[in-house]
């Protein structure tokens, strides 16, 4: 009989029971339990805070973690002690941490002193080999909680730690101590800036973001004429629309990232900035200008505006043609379709602009736009084919019966030319690799023709796509669009997806009719039931679960899958069965399948004492579900038959589990931690898995299996 549900103070009677055993790693999970189970307990603050003297170091340390949560002001003194005196390293930083927590002021004087030094007078320390990456750990910790604890008096001794010979790996944590400092702190911060070099340079600018802003604005000129760009980003977020400086930053600044975001913090209100901007010379604040431009603009400016974006999507730069792709049609619909569907087709443009080009196509409603759309499917880019589908399904979803059938015919195969359907990979075509050049970098320019370019020495614009040239020469739009390659040559791009363009293309097609539940894609699905290829294979089992699980054809297809050689292709044909009330004659057949999420799926669907059977399997997702079947069932004699099975297995993983899901099982728990004839392992798997360290999984779990079957 299953014990009544048990009270907080019941269970931890049971844990305190083991507290003081005499093996040790019983005790250690006594006191994890206790920290999980415990904490609404008075008694397991009395008793963590005794165990701070335990003799095993691992107790110490699971004790104090545990204490971490419970620990009130008047246990300070003897948590300092405990960072004293306790030689284990994880001792030492709960300690401080748990001091910090409490905003303990006797500590000072004791963690200043261990910013500066090992202080092996008044700390004990382990073993000689390990102790000075252990006073490392511990020092880093003690200048965090000077900061934390904002110690204005610790910034002399947090410089000596960064000043010191040995102290290299220590000026973020100083830094970022000096940031929690107030005033004093921030001046320090500012010193170390405008006196360092190199990376110590950027890491203290770095440490001024999490200052307070209103103590930076007294030091507002200081940060608006730094070199270092990331002060005058800082700067910027106090600066108002208003303010003169603020005009600076965004139409004049040097670094054309900052004048990138300060048109975006100031567009709303200075719109006069963001057409400014159009004629800038960095491109990518060009494009940047263009998206925050708020329609409508004045009409010669529009005509201007759409003009150069023609004229960067025939011959720009590839920052430009990316905004120019995805603006166009906000501008101009009626005259994007024919630019746009030009741009998409030309494989030499990057990939990422090409697939701006086909969304923003795909939102206008010309009914050109569907051939073009339907022309991508056969592109080589597989990213791009897969956003030429999802455009054509918005179309289906609509209505439109023609964009029905290119899916429907990217499904059976028949869609592609067969020069199409199979396209060998190019390797001379692959991509350049390789880390954006950040800005102020030194790059080796090379001409059209292939010389290199000296420094300063500047290659005549032909490409004529700027604001300011297209204001001197407007572009004639009426005229043929210019070929990419007769003013630029083409860079390389990325070659991706499969050689098998067809039958990639048919199991994205698959993936994009989700949903539309058309009875021709039903057919065109059921075609390729039998695919040979394993993909085609998931693609259509997929669909047909998600869609037409009630298909009779489906359901009659559904167990000749179940022996398919794919897993996922028999679980989803799985699930059709149990849509189509088949499951209790394919339910055996599955729960001896070599497949651990298709047994767990169909263990879900067994009943009566056949779970039992599963409760020790292998698979912790196989027991997990055997179990949850019996704890949710009406019968409470196989509950109770589950419940002392899985104590009996001893599998930590699915105690836990169950554990934290069941009150009759915690009610077992109890009771056997009470029981004194049960054997020392069995009480500490218990214990192991109220404490929930069975999540972790790590190896000091297989090292307490060994010492107790040893004991």
């Amino acid at each position: 009989m299953v014990a009544d549900p048990i009270r907080c103070e019941d269970i931890t009677t049971a844990i305190l029971g083991h507290i003081q055993s005499e093996n040790e790693v019983i005790r250690c999970a006594a006191v994890r339990a206790l920290g999980c189970y415990g904490t609404a307990d008075r008694r397991s603050r009395e008793v963590l805070l005794g165990l701070l003297r335990d003799p095993d170091p691992d107790v110490r340390s699971d004790a104090i973690e545990a204490l971490a949560p419970l620990a009130c002001r008047q246990d300070a003194a003897v948590i300092l002690q405990s960072l004293q005196g306790d030689p284990v390293r994880e001792v030492k930083l709960a300690a401080i941490q748990i001091l910090v927590g409490l905003q303990d002021q006797s500590c000072i004087p004791q963690l200043r002193a261990l910013a500066k030094s090992k202080c092996e007078d008044a700390i004990a320390w382990e073993d000689e080999i390990a102790d000075w990456d252990d006073w490392l750990d511990v020092q880093i910790a003690a200048i965090a909680a000077l900061g934390s604890l904002g110690v204005t008096d610790s910034i002399d001794d947090l410089l000596a730690a960064l000043n010191d010979e040995m102290g290299q790996t220590l000026d973020i944590p100083v830094f970022r101590a000096l940031a929690q400092l107030g005033k004093q702190g921030l001046v320090q911060l500012l010193a170390s800036v405008e006196g360092g070099k190199g990376l110590s340079c950027q890491r203290a600018a770095d440490a001024l973001a999490e200052v307070d802003p209103e103590l930076l604005r007294a030091h507002l000129d200081q940060l608006l004429q730094a070199e270092e760009v990331g002060l005058r980003l800082l700067g910027l977020e106090l600066l108002s629309e208003d303010m003169p400086q603020a005009e600076d930053l965004a139409v004049r600044d040097p670094s054309e990232h900052l004048r990138c975001v300060a048109l975006r913090r100031f567009a709303g209100a200075r719109p006069e900035w963001v057409i400014a901007a159009l004629a800038d010379p960095s491109a990518t604040v060009q494009s940047t200008a263009l998206g925050l431009l708020v329609l409508p603009v004045p009409d010669d400016l529009g005509d201007m505006l759409v003009d150069n974006m023609q004229a960067w999507l025939q011959t720009g730069d590839d920052v430009l043609s990316l905004a120019s792709a995805k603006l166009l049609p906000k501008f101009a619909a009626n005259r994007a379709v024919a630019v746009l569907s030009a741009f998409v087709v030309d494989p030499s443009w990057v990939i990422e602009a090409r697939i701006a080009a086909t969304r923003s196509l795909g939102g206008l409603c010309d009914p050109a736009v569907l051939d073009i759309l339907q022309l991508l499917l056969a592109d080589r880019s597989q990213q791009l084919r897969l956003v030429a589908l999802h455009e054509i399904r918005s179309r289906a979803l609509s209505g439109d019966r023609q964009a029905l059938s290119y899916l429907v015919r990217a499904i059976d195969g028949t869609l592609l030319a067969e020069d199409d359907a199979v396209q060998p990979l190019d390797l001379g075509a692959a991509a350049d690799v390789g880390m954006q050049q950040q800005e102020g970098s030194r790059n080796i320019r090379i001409s059209e023709d292939g010389d290199i370019l000296e420094a300063g020495e500047e290659e005549p614009d032909v490409s004529g796509s700027t604001l300011a040239s297209l204001q001197a020469t407007p572009l004639a739009t009426d005229e043929p669009a210019v070929s990419r390659s007769a003013t630029k040559k083409s860079h390389r791009v990325a070659v991706e997806g499969p050689d098998a363009v067809a039958d990639d293309l048919s199991c994205a097609a698959m993936a994009a009719a989700t949903g539309l539940n058309a009875v021709q894609i039903a057919a065109a699905v059921l075609d390729r039931i039998t695919a040979p290829q394993d993909m085609m294979r998931i693609a259509v089992w997929r669909l047909l679960r998600a869609d037409f699980t009630t298909c009779l054809e489906t359901a009659l297809a559904a167990p000749m899958a179940l022996a398919d050689t794919v897993p996922e292709v028999r679980r989803n044909a799985f699930a059709v069965l149990v849509a189509s009330d088949q499951v209790d004659k394919f339910v055996l057949q599955a729960i001896e399948d070599s497949d651990a999420l298709l047994r767990a799926d169909a263990v879900g669907h067994l009943r009566g004492h056949r779970l039992l059977d599963f409760i020790a399997d292998p698979v912790a997702g196989v027991r997990q579900a055997a179990l949850t079947v019996a704890l949710n069932g009406a019968d409470a004699d196989l509950k109770a038959q589950a419940i002392a099975q899985v104590f009996e297995t001893g599998r930590v993983d699915t105690i836990g589990w169950g554990l934290q899901r069941s009150a009759e099982m915690r009610s077992q728990a109890q009771l056997r931690l009470a029981d004194k004839t049960v054997s020392g392992r069995d009480h500490f798997v218990i214990l192991d898995a109220l404490g929930t360290s069975w999540l972790a999984g790590d190896s000091c779990r297989i090292s307490a299996y060994e010492k107790l079957a040893t004991a």
